[in-house]
């Protein structure tokens, strides 16, 4: 790079997003660790056209092969390799265990974290494990052994917290598991004034992962003094390279599933994946493990044959059983509002200034750059579907950027949404085309009402002494290029429009495999995570959750891998 830094790196922008400094600041930070950004994995390689058009039966694991065929349309030869693996349990997947009308391309974005560690490695590093409630809510609809006394063990047992105002409480936390938790290192001047306001409001700083959810706090994080733990760097990397009984495959697409017939149910025999334009056969003897997420997860069973019997039958593909698999699919939907403007306690820096920050932080690890966002409120509405349980999320992010503040964006999150989406295959190209996705968001009635009493609750504060004499100011111009500038500004029919234009999804994904007793249609994996009606399949991600968890489902996650981890163990060893 030569010349003005600032001008070579705003060629990189496209016009669709403003070329701000920090946007500009965190392209100069990874251009200067990783140089570029490289391509989507090419699992095919040239042997692409044989990849897609070669099928072997299904059930059939065959030997390793290698042959050579002409390939008139293509004009080159090539090879194709089949080998078969065997391992004892293979886990596929790497991860963590309607509207949106104010955007320059219609629909909402939907967002995964294609890497080791899953969407943990990229997402806002929140620790909310959700509500007692939610647990207890998963026993009641028949799931044994899911309610908090029983999941309460598992979320400590991966929990190293080292903030010792929340790790005293013995009873909630433990300061002994593999994943670090805590608070950043840095706290911004305008997070006391958030934190200060509330407390005007009458709602108390609280422990979110204790005994009540409801209030606010300065937000726990999976992180360690400011940088990211991911699920892969607590529990993979440090016994990768120690652990000679595991093995990573990474930049494999995994196709299918394999199964045979085994008297009245369906034996998983292992599954087949493409990497580096050769396919592979890999044989599980005891279970696969499918960890794919609420998108892939799905989707993968139904390319496999295990989803609705008519709809696989219109797809041409084999149905081996007749679940409602990609169904029940909801997330939090959250509308983000730029309203706050700032004045005297604005924290924004020149450019030279980000720079020595970012050594500031790689030498020191302090300083803003060791900071997210970090103030979070959990709130009962009137429409509450369990008494003293939040069903509203609040969270507070700069504008521009979470590090430096001249703007602060309200967001305002639904967490017991009933509105209920669906994931379903590419007709066009099931296996390798990109699923289809029809979240449904605000469907319902009542998740729009609780939204708009969310919203109206949380522009209170701009009525507390805390806001004034901070000179926290409310600045709707943000939010009125739209046609919800025609409405009075104070009237149901205004934040309503609001509510359409700035609505999003919070890619919490859950539910498209449902967990639930054999006699709920909807259910898809046991108390378990069996998949009904086969055999040495489970599903251990956000996809089992039968209703979501209020709050980000990260940590959650991790509980539900922490306890299938003790299933798996029960029933082998």
């Amino acid at each position: 790079m030569t010349g003005n830094i600032t001008d070579d790196l705003c060629k990189i922008c496209d016009g669709r997003i403003e070329c701000a400094p920090t946007a500009i600041l965190l392209i100069s930070l990874v251009h200067t660790l990783y140089g570029h950004i490289g391509p989507e994995p090419d699992y095919f390689g040239k042997n692409r056209y044989n990849l897609l058009k070669t099928e072997e039966k299904l059930g059939e694991v065959p030997k390793f092969k290698t042959y050579y065929r002409g390939n008139q349309e293509k004009g080159y030869s090539y090879q194709e390799k089949v080998h078969e693996d065997e391992y004892d349990f293979i886990v596929v997947g790497g991860g963590t265990a309607g509207f949106c009308q104010n955007r320059f391309q219609t629909g909402c974005e939907v967002v995964q974290g294609r890497v080791l560690g899953g969407t943990s490695s990229i997402n806002d590093m929140g620790y909310m494990r959700g509500s007692p409630a939610d647990f207890d809510e998963w026993s009641l609809m028949g799931n044994e052994g899911w309610d908090f006394s029983h999941v309460l063990p598992y979320f400590k047992y991966s929990e190293g917290n080292y903030d010792k105002d929340i790790s005293k409480n013995k009873l909630f936390h433990s300061t002994q598991g593999p994943l670090d938790v805590g608070r950043y290192p840095y706290v911004d001047d305008n997070v006391d004034v958030l934190l200060s306001a509330f407390n005007e409001l009458g709602y108390n700083y609280t422990d979110i992962n204790g005994r009540s959810q409801l209030g606010f706090m300065r937000i726990q994080t999976m992180s360690y003094f400011g940088e990211r733990v991911s699920s892969y760097t607590a529990f993979i990397e440090p016994i990768r390279k120690l652990r000679t009984n595991v093995e990573i495959i990474t930049e494999a697409l995994v196709t299918k599933i394999v199964f045979k017939e085994d008297r009245d149910a369906l034996l998983a025999l292992g599954v087949e994946y493409i990497r580096n334009g050769t396919k592979v056969k890999a044989k599980a003897t005891k279970e696969v493990i499918i960890s794919a997420g609420a998108i892939n997860s799905p989707k993968l069973l139904m390319q496999s044959g295990i989803g609705p019997k008519e709809y696989l039958e219109y797809l041409d593909i084999m149905p081996h059983r007749d679940l409602p698999v990609g169904s029940n699919f909801h997330d939090h939907i959250s509308v983000c509002l730029p309203v706050i403007k700032l004045t005297k306690t604005a924290t924004t820096a020149k450019f030279p200034d980000k720079l020595k920050d970012i050594s500031t932080f790689y030498t020191k690890g302090i300083g803003p750059l060791s900071a997210n966002f970090q103030v979070v409120a959990f709130i009962e509405t009137s429409m509450s579907d369990i008494l003293s349980t939040p069903d509203i999320e609040v969270r507070f992010r700069g504008h521009d950027s979470n590090m430096y503040y001249d703007k602060i964006d309200m967001c305002i999150s639904l967490l017991t949404p009933k509105s209920r989406g669906q994931v379903v295959l590419n007709a066009t190209d099931a296996v390798f085309g990109k699923p289809l996705i029809y979240p449904n968001f605000l469907k319902e009635p009542s998740d729009e009402k609780k939204l708009l009493e969310g919203i109206q609750e949380i522009v209170k504060l701009f009525d507390t002494d805390v806001f004034k004499n901070a000179e926290f100011e409310f600045d709707p111009r943000p939010i009125l290029n739209n046609e919800c500038k025609n409405h009075e500004r104070v009237s149901e029919e205004f934040w309503s429009c609001i509510i359409r234009h700035f609505s999003s999804p919070l890619h919490n994904y859950v539910g498209t495999c449902k967990m639930g007793p054999a006699k709920d249609p909807e259910s898809v994996v046991d108390a378990n995570l069996r998949v009904y009606g086969c055999n040495n399949l489970r599903v251990v991600d956000a996809s089992i959750m039968p209703k979501i968890t209020r709050g980000s489902t990260a940590a959650p996650v991790i509980m539900i891998a922490e306890k299938a981890s003790d299933l798996i163990k029960t029933t082998w060893y």
